[in-house]
């Protein structure tokens, strides 16, 4: 059996990802993408274009992982590094054959029109010029706030004609304008009418279907983004994966099941993108309210990875990475007839490459230290005894495994 992934669902998982960094200002990657169609279809682009617009607009923030950065950019509308995200999110793209079409726009969405350079495409120009207006537009309305987007019609239709000819393109503020003048185009920017407006979408471009070494690229992707939240959890996802695929091979997994436990371990910590930067990097122990916000972050993971067809069995090993055997874990509280040995697998790596570095209020434990800290999870029920025996027999490989690209 060879995994199978539809990109569009995929494209949209990650859509749902990057809707995480910011916390409470949710869906605003699915609202750029909205704006910047209503407003190209008004000049005219076909249908392949707006596809990819679309889809550019919905991944314009991928260098984006840090709820700091996200905060700064939605309400400074000038900051010396904003740059750095669109240059992230260009390398990221650059490697994925459908992806890296929308690389160009994602690079320039924060360029003024007059600064885009002159061997830029036509196509890539309009298309991250009209991210850019799109990105304004939502910008303010977040600063705003979202309960009635018509209020702020009129106050942001002067501030995008305020930015023609330098920061955008006539053209683009002369449709903008046009499109902003039905109230249809407001009132569709609320969450709800956000999702129908998505899902309806054709994107038959997108339609196609990718196999697992190009998914495991995407899971990559993923995973980079995840990991560069906080320096402390750099390569975590990835140690994670290869220590999980280690164990499962000491345990007698088949090559396909091993495939799909490499992508749990590598998407495990996505939901973590809405937990915030100060939570993450704190250096001391979480308040009862921060803990409750970094619960979260395992559900979100389940909620992402459960709606890409194909992807639910993955969704629950990814997803049960902090349940325990003794039903004292979280989000769901399984107990062990509820977990399987792959979720068991994905909950001892996770431990163990996370012993492995160093956190904000410790250092790395020594490889020889690792097995007596988990035997302690295993003596209060927490972790399978087996799994962490396996990882215990040839310690120097799980080492190796969980930290080789640190």
């Amino acid at each position: 059996m060879t995994l199978q992934i539809d990109l569009k669902s995929a494209v949209f998982a990650l859509s749902d990802a990057l809707d995480l960094v910011g916390v409470n200002d949710f869906q605003h990657g699915k609202r750029v993408a909205m704006i910047a169609r209503e407003t190209a279809l008004l000049l005219g682009l076909p249908e392949a274009r707006l596809d990819n617009l679309v889809i550019a607009g919905l991944l314009h923030d991928i260098g984006v992982s840090s709820t700091t950065v996200h905060r700064r950019l939605v309400h400074e509308k000038e900051w010396n590094d904003r740059q750095a995200h669109c240059e992230r999110g260009h390398e990221l793209l650059q490697p994925f054959a459908h992806l890296s079409l929308l690389a160009k726009a994602v690079l320039h969405h924060h360029t003024p029109w007059a600064e885009l350079p002159s061997d830029l495409s036509e196509a890539d120009a309009l298309d991250s010029n009209l991210i850019l207006m799109a990105d304004r537009v939502d910008s303010v309305l977040l600063r705003e706030g979202m309960a009635n987007p018509l209020l702020h019609r009129e106050a942001i239709c002067d501030e995008i004609e305020s930015m023609a000819a330098h920061l955008l393109a006539p053209e683009v503020v002369r449709a903008f304008l046009a499109a902003a003048d039905n109230a249809a185009f407001w009132i569709a920017l609320v969450p709800r009418h956000v999702q129908f407006y998505l899902s309806e979408l054709s994107l038959t471009n997108w339609r196609v279907t990718i196999e697992f070494p190009q998914f495991r690229h995407v899971a990559r992707l993923v995973s980079s983004i995840v990991d560069a939240k906080s320096h402390f959890t750099a390569s975590h996802s990835l140690g994670v994966a290869q220590l999980s695929r280690h164990l499962g091979e000491r345990m007698g997994l088949n090559g396909d099941v091993l495939v799909q436990l490499e992508i749990a371990g590598l998407m495990h910590d996505v939901g973590k993108l809405c937990v915030p930067d100060e939570i993450v990097d704190k250096p001391a122990p979480l308040t009862f309210e921060e803990f409750s916000v970094m619960e979260r972050h395992s559900f979100e993971t389940y909620q992402i990875l459960r709606h890409i067809p194909g992807m639910k069995t993955i969704a629950e090993w990814a997803a049960f990475h902090h349940e325990t055997l003794n039903g004292h874990g979280y989000p769901f509280r399984h107990k062990a007839e509820r977990l399987s040995l792959e979720a068991r697998i994905v909950a001892v790596a996770d431990v163990f490459q996370a012993l492995a570095q160093a956190r904000p209020y410790r250092g790395p434990q020594p490889a020889e230290e690792i097995p007596r800290t988990l035997s302690y999870f295993v003596a209060n029920g927490a972790l399978d005894p087996e799994v962490v025996a396996v990882a215990g027999e040839d310690l120097q490989a799980s080492w190796l495994a969980a930290t080789q690209t640190l």
